[in-house]
């Protein structure tokens, strides 16, 4: 195992060991988090994408994963990848959500169905509620692993780091800037000049955090809302997303080519 591995699963071991000893903060649900012993990787979503991969170009941020349901084809799938009895995580029956996420990524020419060693999948909060999947969170979440998510970033060293949803841009740029942005109409942020930003390494290299719409229902509807014209667009519709991801795409093209 190389240097950034060993950083890699040292953060695991620190992560977990704070869970299991930090108090309780409950949402307002009554929701608090724990750690999945099950979960080998610093997040449950990157088996999806990133075992293996500490040089990732791509890192995937979503909010939370929610309730690992042991019962689920995915929590199956896991099981059987610790134990060496399969490589994928995807499914057939993959949810709206993951489908969404598979045609976004196609905008940047990647299949993620299949394994990909330039991408890193994970949640900025790195437990699992105690039920639930989402909704009411507590930012004290956020704020607990941000010292964590900090770390993960500065040992992938990605180019790129995608945060899917307004909270979750917010803790990224905050777990690696020091600051949290003000951000009014979140879908006027998305289009406007100060996405992405910046982000200065560890290491001094940079990384570009782009602000994206969530994937899922919610995200998709609230990005669809009506324009200054008034025009409604359906909430199944990824044709505003498609073209965020452009951007995203266009800006990988102009860091090849300088």
């Amino acid at each position: 195992m190389n240097e950034k591995g060993q950083l890699y699963r040292a953060l695991i071991d620190d992560v977990r060991k704070d869970y299991l000893s930090r108090p309780l903060v409950r949402n307002s649900k009554g929701v608090y988090l724990v750690w999945e012993e099950e979960c080998h990787e610093i997040n449950l979503w990157t088996y999806w994408q990133g075992l293996g991969n500490y040089d990732a170009k791509i890192m995937l941020v979503g909010q939370d994963w929610g309730f690992p349901d042991r019962s689920s084809k995915v929590m199956q799938n896991i099981r059987e990848i610790n134990c060496g009895l399969r490589t994928d995580y995807i499914f057939d029956q993959a949810s709206p959500t993951d489908g969404n996420l598979c045609r976004l990524f196609s905008v940047l020419g990647y299949d993620i169905t299949k394994r990909s060693k330039d991408l890193f999948f994970t949640n900025f909060i790195l437990g699992y509620r105690s039920k639930g999947f989402s909704g009411n969170l507590a930012h004290e979440w956020l704020t607990a692993d941000a010292p964590y998510f900090s770390r993960l970033v500065n040992i992938i060293e990605p180019e790129i780091i995608i945060c899917l949803g307004k909270d979750t841009f917010k803790s990224v740029q905050y777990a690696c800037t020091g600051k949290m942005q003000h951000i009014g109409n979140y879908n006027d942020f998305i289009e406007s000049a100060q996405n992405p930003e910046i982000i200065t390494l560890a290491s001094r290299k940079k990384a570009a955090a782009f602000a994206v719409a969530h994937c899922g229902i919610i995200g998709t509807m609230n990005r669809n809302r009506a324009d200054k014209a008034g025009n409604l667009v359906s909430s199944h519709n990824l044709d505003r997303q498609t073209e965020d991801w452009k951007r995203i795409k266009a800006y990988l093209k102009e860091k090849s080519l300088s």
